[in-house]
């Protein structure tokens, strides 16, 4: 048995609402990247290799930072993550060689990579495991909304004062993030005694990689779509005719149906044995959408897709999170889901870069790519779970 605070939902609300700020931040700015960055003489190809790097960053940040939240507190690197965001948005707004792009794209990987390990130990840290499946889907709705509000605000605020400033209001959303890390969020008193018990217990606490392997490959496949339409999907909508609104309304429709659906898949995943079923089935219909888009020939054709895509994808959200926590000890939290959201990175990093091969020959193959991807990933996932379990 694995212990927790006892603590419900009114001791998370300050995460939650500063994961909504970080993540509007985020989203505000996200939609219009390529065509800014693109504006300023970024070469087309380059744009994959930006969301290359940015992924690339974050998987190394993961791997780190992770850890680092089981010794040093959840709070620091909280703190750390929306700081480095705050500074990567501000820095686009400097007038320089678009090759430094990149690096600004890499300080908001770093924060990323600090923040969300974190805030997903810390969940686990206060929330007894038979409900964490919805807790994990109260944080990612909360995580959704904010990449609902995100899009919306970006979209006017190009359109009002055209595309650097979604950036002022990106970096004001992110510093504000901070100050509701800052004041709000309580440290955990469990990580310290957890990371004790640990010393006491005379060294660190095995990790069953042999029953978390398949869910980091099930994580390359799936967050490999992530870096795909970081680089493509902007550009994708642009060629089907959408306007700057349009393409930033596509991303608020398609995260207000996950938001609402995450609340159900939330507590059908309290039950252990219906997760696999869940992400499994929720893979599957999210393969088949994106081949859906490489057909598509009208954008509020594809927005539609988004939607059902956004109902797919929150089957998959809180059964994998808290299955994958299941195999943690009290004292590997962090650990666990730095390696967990690394694996998921280092998917979107190989596709973003595989993105921006293939954009010149149009953003419909790369799309088609993504697709392939993930179908591939289920099938390893599958064949190492069967593995493990003979």
């Amino acid at each position: 048995m694995h212990s927790s605070e006892p603590a419900g939902k009114q001791s998370l609300w300050p995460l939650l609402v500063a994961t909504l700020i970080v993540q509007s931040g985020f989203g505000t700015i996200l939609p219009l990247l390529p065509l800014f960055v693109k504006d300023r003489g970024l070469p087309l190809s380059w744009l994959g290799l930006m969301a290359a790097i940015y992924a690339l960053v974050a998987f190394i940040g993961q791997l780190l930072f992770g850890p680092l939240s089981d010794s040093w507190g959840r709070k620091r690197l909280l703190v750390a993550g929306t700081l480095l965001s705050t500074v990567g948005t501000v820095l686009f707004l400097v007038p320089v060689a678009p090759a430094y792009y990149l690096l600004f794209r890499a300080l908001q990987g770093l924060g990323v990579a600090a923040f969300i390990p974190a805030a997903n130990a810390l969940v686990a840290d206060r929330v007894s495991p038979d409900r964490r499946g919805r807790a994990f889907a109260l944080l990612s709705s909360f995580y959704m909304a904010g990449f609902a509000l995100g899009p919306m605000i970006g979209g006017l605020a190009s359109t009002i004062g055209g595309l650097s400033t979604p950036f002022e209001v990106g970096a004001v959303l992110n510093l504000a993030a901070t100050f509701a890390v800052v004041f709000g969020v309580r440290e955990s008193g469990a990580v310290q005694r957890f990371a004790s018990r640990a010393a006491q217990q005379g060294g660190p606490v095995s990790i069953p990689w042999r029953r978390l392997g398949r869910w980091l490959i099930m994580n390359f496949g799936w967050m490999g779509l992530g870096g795909m339409y970081d680089a493509t999907w902007s550009i994708y909508m642009s060629r089907l005719g959408a306007t700057h609104i349009v393409i930033g309304l596509s991303w608020t429709l398609f995260a207000l149906p996950y938001l609402l659906f995450n609340f159900l898949a939330g507590r059908l995943a309290d039950h252990a044995a219906r997760r696999s079923a869940l992400i499994y089935f929720g893979a599957a219909l999210n393969g088949v959408i994106v081949i859906l888009y490489t057909v598509s020939d009208s954008p509020w054709l594809s927005i539609a897709l988004s939607v059902a895509e956004a109902v797919a994808m929150s089957l998959i959200t809180p059964a994998l999170s808290a299955d994958v926590m299941s195999h943690a000890s009290d004292a590997t939290r962090g650990k666990v889901q730095g390696i967990f959201q690394s694996s998921g990175t280092l998917g979107s990093f190989f596709m973003a870069l595989l993105s921006g091969y293939l954009l010149p020959y149009g953003p419909k193959i790369a799309l088609g790519a993504g697709a392939a991807l993930l179908f591939l990933s289920m099938a390893g996932s599958w064949i190492w779970g069967a593995l493990a379990a003979a």
